[in-house]
Parts: structure tokens; C-alpha cells; sequence
């Protein structure tokens, strides 16, 4: 009995281990688009197998969704493959084509079932894909069908958010036009004003409603972000239409601290003569001088103190009344500026 067991589990091994090579084959045909090679496969193998890998599609259709051959397709729907068939951590073949662009293959997959409106955790939804792939007509497509431009998830933002984050006005202008919101934020995704990097794009953001001064907690407010990306323009083009220089966010300090940790002298400059406040600080983001000291950004270290900061002034490093006391000087030791340490004591800073 016990070599019965024994036999029968190397058979079953033997017999795993010809399908996944099965599998195998097929799935290294479709990505070489060898259409022949296919077809011949599909006359043994099963089209809803799973090949394990860690960096390509693990199925058939999800590998013919990103070659994004239409003629392969179409051979695998006839072999009775699932449309919207899926091996654990993968995305779904309409995600992984429409955020390659593979208008047709999309078209195809739609015309067999699949479902735009699908959201997977983890994944996102397949306006999503299409949005962070810059791919305006799959995106209009999907609209048409009916998906929903504010659908979010967690991990992998909104549509919006991707459009945003990938720069394309042409696209966030779709989206909003379609009824997206352009203040909707998503935990660890931010919120479109707060990831745009872009001058046309903010302002198709603040012409359908968004907040300018918007704060999205762990990700700061829109000018934070710009000044912390040094990206003067959007720096210049926020103040413009109203971002108050001196708003702060717990964990992401306030702009001017933000320029001066970054040793951006040029937006520094800017946001004080707009009226940055030299000594704002918060706790657990110091304050301008402190920050600037520490990453050892001279140029900076001395324009503020040109502007009056208090080169004696500490901020504590967190809420406990124990924690550390930082000053200018203190960080500048710290992370060996002696350039820095030598001006700072020469205006009066004390240890």
C-alpha cells in the first residue's frame, strides 16, 4: 500500500509538472507572438491554465492582453478561454490591455464579456489602468460603457489621481468633463490637486471647483508638495490663484520648510516675499533654519537669516514632553556642515 501511495504520488507529480510546461509553452508563444505555435498548443492545453511568474502575466489571456495580439485573442476565446480569468495577484486581461494601450484587444475582450466596471483590491478598476497608461480613446471607451470616473482604490488611487500623476491634461480634462471630482483624495494616493506637477493640469483641477488649499493628511497641501518637488512654476501658478503660503500639515511641515530642507533658495525667496513666516515651525518638522542647517544648505541657512530667523530658536523633534530639542546649529554638528556650524556661530548662535 505504501508504494502504491508512493507511485501514485510521482505520477501525480510527473503529470502537474506536464501541464505547467504546458502552460509554459503556451504562455511563451502568445508573448512571442507566435500565432501558429498557438494554435497548435491550444489543441492539448487548456487556455485557463496558470504558469507561475513573478514578472509577466501568470495566464494565456493575461499575456495576449499585454502583447496585445488581436489574432491570438481571438484563437484563445475559441479554445473556450474565460475573459475574465485570473491567476492570484494578477491583474485582469482588460486592466493589463488598457493600460498598454492595446485598443483593439480591448475592444475584443468587451465584445466577449469583460467587465469595465470591475474593481479588484489591490489593483484598481480597468479606468484606472487606462488613465495611468495615457491612453485617451481606451479611457473614453470605457466611459461610454458606463464606468464610474470617481471608483477608487486604495493603494492605486482614482482614475483622476492616475491621469493626474501621469501629466496628461487631454485626459484629466475627459475625466472632469465626465463628472470626476477633482478634490476626491484616497489614503496613500493623496488627491489630483495634491499630485499634479502640472501648470495646465491645476488649472483644469481649480476651474471645475478644487480646493487650492486642500490638505490631504500624510501627503500635505498642494503647495507643499510643489515646493517640496521644487517645481517653481506650479509653486508660482498655486500662489497665484490663491494657496496660502504659511498652511501647514502635521507630518509635511509648511511650504517655506519644505523649499529649505530641498535647498531651494529660488522658491524660498519667493514664498517669503509673498509672506512665508521665516520662524513658522512645527513639531516634528522643525522650522526653516533647522531644516535647511540639517541638509546642509548654506545658500538658504543665510538668506533666512537675512530675513530675521532666530538662529537660536528649537523646535522639539515630537510630542513628548521628552523629546529631543533641535536648534539650527544642533543639526548642522549633527550631519557635519562645519561651513554651516562656523556661519551659524558667527551670527550668534549658541550650543
Amino acid at each position: 500500500m505504501k508504494n502504491f501511495s508512493i507511485i501514485f504520488g510521482l505520477l501525480l507529480f510527473v503529470h502537474s509538472s506536464l501541464i505547467a510546461q504546458s502552460c509554459q509553452d503556451l504562455v511563451n508563444a502568445i508573448k512571442n507572438n507566435d500565432v501558429a505555435s498557438v494554435k497548435s498548443l491550444l489543441k492539448s492545453v487548456n487556455p485557463n491554465c496558470v504558469y507561475e511568474s513573478d514578472w509577466e502575466p501568470n495566464t494565456p489571456i493575461g499575456m495576449a492582453a499585454k502583447v496585445g495580439n488581436v489574432a491570438i485573442g481571438k484563437l484563445l476565446f475559441a479554445a473556450k478561454a474565460r475573459v475574465s480569468f485570473r491567476d492570484h495577484g494578477d491583474a485582469t486581461a482588460l486592466m493589463i490591455a488598457a493600460e498598454k494601450g492595446h485598443e483593439g484587444f480591448v475592444k475584443l475582450l468587451i465584445s466577449k464579456g469583460a467587465n469595465v466596471k470591475r474593481k479588484i483590491s489591490g489593483e484598481g478598476t480597468p479606468l484606472i489602468f487606462a488613465a495611468r497608461g495615457g491612453n485617451y480613446n481606451i479611457v473614453k471607451l470605457f466611459l461610454t460603457k458606463g464606468a464610474n470616473p470617481n471608483r477608487g482604490v486604495n493603494g492605486d488611487g482614482t482614475p483622476l489621481i492616475a491621469a493626474v500623476k501621469q501629466g496628461n491634461p487631454k485626459i484629466v480634462k475627459l475625466l472632469l468633463d465626465n463628472g470626476a471630482n477633482p478634490s476626491q483624495a484616497m489614503d496613500g494616493d493623496g488627491s489630483p490637486l495634491v499630485m499634479t506637477r502640472n501648470v495646465e493640469v491645476l488649472k483644469l483641477l481649480l476651474a471645475k471647483g478644487g480646493d487650492v488649499n486642500e490638505e490631504v493628511e500624510g501627503d500635505g497641501t498642494p503647495l507643499i508638495r510643489a515646493a517640496n518637488d521644487r517645481n517653481f512654476p506650479l509653486v508660482q501658478a498655486l500662489v497665484q490663484a490663491g494657496a496660502d503660503v504659511n498652511k501647514s500639515s502635521k507630518g509635511d511641515g509648511t511650504p517655506l520648510i519644505s523649499a529649505a530642507k530641498e535647498g531651494d533658495l529660488q522658491i524660498v525667496k519667493y514664498l517669503i516675499a509673498k509672506g512665508a513666516k521665516v520662524d513658522a515651525h512645527l513639531v516634528g518638522d522643525e522650522n526653516p533654519l533647522i531644516r535647511a542647517a540639517e541638509h546642509g544648505h548654506l545658500a538658504v541657512v543665510k538668506y533666512l537669516v537675512s530675513k530675521g530667523a532666530d538662529v537660536n530658536k528649537t523646535v522639539r523633534s515630537g510630542y513628548y514632553l521628552n523629546s529631543e530639542k533641535r536648534s539650527a546649529l544642533k543639526m548642522a554638528k549633527r550631519k557635519g556642515h562645519s561651513k554651516i556650524v562656523e556661519y551659524l556661530k558667527s551670527v550668534g548662535a549658541k550650543d
